[in-house]
């Protein structure tokens, strides 16, 4: 049995009649809308979702710094550890480890160019470079680097709409991000917990 949303994606974004310039553009705000409402629904059903469930075993307080602490990454950073019981600390010297938010970017750029020469896709790309320190100056996390890419279709029709659902698309890129760095985080402090062979040493 066909999934009902993607029979309906099919039923608005694949009819002929949509090439009438009018229904394009009432197609790309119901794809807008669309997306808003699964950003909605991913929000509501909690963290876990998204596998945001293995909270870093090692870490029990944090501090995250960044050139921007108003930045949207940060806050969802902080939201997603403060929901895996991770303390995030104002102070870097109250903290166990300091996550270094060392760069981030954000380009958008042509994809896809029709026959007719217009522009039918766009490829949206988020990064961001971090690394992991401890309390005693010691590197707990190497330089890593975390990406997201998501091609969109581009109405030349409506700029706005499309903008909007590029905006949207922004949002989920960044929890996407949001929780690769979680995962990176799962490494800190293995390293330094002591094996066997340590622990049988004279």
């Amino acid at each position: 049995m066909k999934r009902p949303y993607l029979f309906a994606h099919r039923l608005l974004f694949a009819n002929p009649l949509l090439a009438n310039p009018l229904l394009a553009n009432k197609a790309v705000a119901l794809r807008a809308l669309t997306i808003l409402l699964t950003t909605l629904l991913i929000s509501n059903c909690g963290w876990h979702l998204r596998g945001y469930g293995n909270a870093p075993q090692a870490i029990n307080s944090i501090y995250i710094s960044s050139k921007n602490a108003d930045d949207d990454l940060v806050q969802e950073l902080e939201r997603a550890l403060r929901a895996q019981d991770v303390a995030v600390k104002d102070n870097a010297n109250e903290a166990e480890y300091g996550l270094i938010i060392l760069d981030q970017r954000s380009k958008r750029r042509t994809a896809t160019v029709s026959g007719s020469a217009r522009i039918s896709e766009q490829e949206l790309s988020e990064s961001v470079d971090f690394t992991v320190v401890a309390s005693d100056g010691s590197t707990a996390l190497a330089l890593s680097t975390a990406t997201v890419d998501r091609i969109f279709e581009y109405n030349e029709d409506n700029i706005l709409a499309t903008d909007d659902e590029a905006s949207l698309l922004r949002s989920e890129m960044q929890r996407d991000l949001v929780r690769q760095i979680l995962n990176r985080l799962q490494a800190v402090g293995r390293s330094t917990a002591p094996t066997s062979s340590d622990a049988t040493a004279p």
